[in-house]
């Protein structure tokens, strides 16, 4: 773009990318939004539902995000001040021809959801290959070309390379590609291998656990449409733009009405083949790109009948493939919406794509229609050409820019208006407190840790031992699946509140009880917290802490969580100065040789790739005991490729840990250090 910045810009689609890309401009540009349907979000889609006990708000389109890999959309749902809430993500695969049903995410009851499976050769050869064709492809991803997008070998040509099974193809690969892309479960291997494996990586998808905890928005995904729209200055719905022309001066839009408004730059944010139509002079690039990326159409019931599920119940997931006895062309998915938002009923408001001559016409609630993008090598091709057909005046976006997920098409939109000279304004410059991208977020993981309690009145003494803590993300916990009782698990029964809630909403209710919020209009807060999971049976943190940030990142208060030997535990709630310093009053007895007099001097800094707490207890006497914990972060996050290893590293902690507390303490009795009479301790909601 020149020098100028657009002063009128004019979006052409309300999908999520022309919603990005129209929230960006209207920070330093007039906007108008053009729309053909009478309504805004493109799969954003939420319907109103009426019910004895209330109006339900459903989404059909965009259902799900997570916070790992939508980063662009969680700044606008910050921005905007979009709640979210936790969902749940499984998928089943159904056979008509064969009966098998299963679902893997759900366990050992949704592997075998009946006796039958045990007695399938086929189907348990099947489950062996899953993790094989997960190595092979995160071998490939780790050599050969660098682009994904370079690489034409198919997925098939990957699976015959590696001699996977015929049962394997029709009931694992097929069904995963099939529900996810929307596209017809017989051209499911003609996808572009490196391509696919990039995503599914991306996204914890190629390894049996890690990936990651997946939310939906709270009162539906119309919620974020509805709070752009007010933002921009003007917005024509019931509007199809007919023709999209440069000239000398500017971008000419003609409407289907004959209207014609001239306009200094324009974001042509629909499908590609539509916004080939458009273009009034198309050139031989924009040909070329925007008429080699394919779109599948999808027919969608909003609909009740629950024979769309699997028979088996223990097979019954968040997302459910169907294969029909005979192929039709198309994928059958129904997506469970009652489990997918936790919709407050007992009925199950399913989705279905490509089901409508299953579905019984007397429980279909609405009808949609949808497309999603085809990935094919010629279209990965085109794809990698898109940065060519865009122009000082003219730019494009679409989910079809990435994998054809709503982030992509939030990413593509705020690089359209980018590459206009239109800039995303931090949200305070609009007016409303914002996340502050530049900010950089404290990564979780395993820390290497040392653990050092010393001892000055009326003796010295200090031991020292070293141990592995987690600093982890309460909305994205890792998850080891079968394996955590062995490799640990974050429980709410381990820390402060109610044991049948989250940890998180027992920190927000805690936090609430003290006049913070943790989610305000900015958006979702974050809690991290250091401390050790329960692991062989066995949970123990003598100290708990959670940093709360707010959606800027900001700290708004930091939560330390007192464990003794006896069972008791106490919150303080502290607000520590820049450096991480607090005092607070104690207010547990803690130590046989302590009473619960007294104030203890905090350190607790933000972690960052390094962790350090602090404590020295100052009683009458002086500073009479002092505890600290610091180390360094070992390679790689909390959740993803090799936390399963470092999970088992940290695993013994808590025992270890609690053992030498405890052989430390008959070191000190034996050495007739007085013992204090421990008094009943109880906090109302700890």
């Amino acid at each position: 773009m020149g020098s100028t910045t657009p002063a009128r810009v004019a979006v052409v689609g309300s999908g999520v990318a022309g919603l990005t890309a129209a929230y960006v401009a209207a920070g330093t540009a007039r906007v108008t939004l053009y729309e053909a349907d009478d309504r805004l979000g493109g799969h954003a889609d939420t319907h109103r539902v009426e019910t004895a006990t209330g109006t339900l708000a459903i989404d059909t389109g965009f259902i799900v995000h997570n916070q790992r890999t939508y980063p662009t959309l969680l700044r606008l749902f910050a921005e905007l001040g979009v709640q979210t809430q936790d969902s749940e993500m499984s998928m089943s695969i159904r056979d008509d021809a064969s009966g098998l049903e299963w679902a893997g995410a759900l366990g050992r009851r949704g592997l075998f959801p009946t006796r039958a499976h045990l007695a399938r050769p086929a189907y348990l050869r099947m489950l062996t290959e899953i993790p094989r064709f997960h190595r092979r492809a995160r071998a490939l991803l780790a050599t050969g070309e660098a682009d994904p997008a370079s690489d034409g070998t198919t997925l098939r040509a990957f699976l015959d390379a590696g001699g996977f099974s015929g049962d394997f193809r029709r009931h694992f690969m097929e069904p995963v590609v099939a529900a996810v892309w929307s596209c017809d479960p017989e051209l499911a291997l003609d996808y572009p291998a490196r391509y696919l494996f990039t995503f599914l990586q991306h996204h914890g998808m190629l390894a049996i656990f890690g990936s990651p905890p997946w939310r939906t928005v709270t009162g539906g995904s119309g919620t974020y449409v509805e709070r752009v729209a007010a933002r921009l200055h003007e917005v024509r719905t019931g509007t199809k733009v007919t023709s999209v022309a440069e000239t000398p001066t500017g971008v000419e839009v003609t409407d289907g009405n004959g209207g014609v408004e001239t306009y200094d730059a324009v974001v042509v944010a629909t499908h590609p083949g539509q916004a080939l139509a458009m273009l009034a002079d198309p050139t031989p690039a924009q040909r070329e790109v925007l008429g080699a990326m394919p779109y599948s159409p999808n027919t969608a019931l909003l609909h009740t009948d629950a024979s769309l599920l699997p028979h088996a119940r223990n097979a019954r997931a968040s997302w459910n493939f169907r294969r029909p006895e005979a192929a039709r062309g198309h994928v059958t998915v129904t997506y469970d919406l009652t489990r997918l938002q936790r919709l407050p009923t007992e009925t199950h408001y399913l989705v279905t794509l490509g089901g409508e001559h299953l579905v019984d016409p007397a429980t279909v609630i609405d009808r949609m229609e949808y497309e999603h993008p085809l990935y094919t090598p010629a279209s990965v091709a085109a794809q990698r050409r898109l940065p060519e057909i865009a122009t000082d005046r003219l730019a494009f976006a679409g989910a079809y820019h990435g994998w054809g997920f709503h982030e992509d098409g939030a990413r593509s939109g705020a690089a359209a208006a980018a590459r206009l000279g239109l800039t995303w304004q931090p949200s305070g410059d609009r007016g409303a407190s914002a996340q502050r991208p530049e900010t950089p977020e404290p990564a979780t993981g395993v820390y290497a840790t040392t653990i050092r309690h010393t001892r000055r009145t009326p003796f010295r003494r200090s031991f020292e031992n070293h141990s592995h803590t987690w600093l982890v993300d309460l909305d994205d916990l890792p998850q080891h699946g079968p394996l955590a009782p062995v490799l640990g698990r974050f429980e709410a029964r381990d820390h402060l509140g109610d044991p049948h809630r989250t940890i998180r909403e027992n920190v927000a209710t805690f936090l609430a009880k003290h006049g913070v919020a943790l989610d305000g209009p900015a958006g979702r807060g974050r809690v991290l917290m250091a401390a050790h999971p329960r692991a062989f049976g066995y949970c123990f943190n003598p100290i708990s802490v959670f940093w709360c940030l707010d959606a800027t990142g900001d700290r708004i208060a930091t939560v330390v969580e007192v464990h003794n030997t006896y069972g008791d535990r106490h919150a303080y709630l502290v607000k520590p100065d820049p450096q991480g310093r607090a005092r607070v009053g104690k207010a547990m007895y803690v130590s046989p040789f302590h009473g619960t007099d007294g104030s203890y001097d905090l350190a607790v800094p933000v972690p960052g790739d390094r962790l350090h707490v602090a404590v020295s207890l100052h009683t009458d006497d002086g500073a009479t005991f002092s505890a600290s914990l610091t180390g360094a972060r070992l390679p790689g996050g909390a959740t993803g490729p090799g936390s399963r290893r470092r999970a088992l590293r940290a695993a013994p902690a808590a025992l270890r840990g609690s053992l030498l507390i405890r052989a430390h303490g008959l070191r000190l009795w034996a050495r007739r250090l007085p013992v204090r009479q421990r008094p009943q301790h109880h906090q109302e909601g700890v």
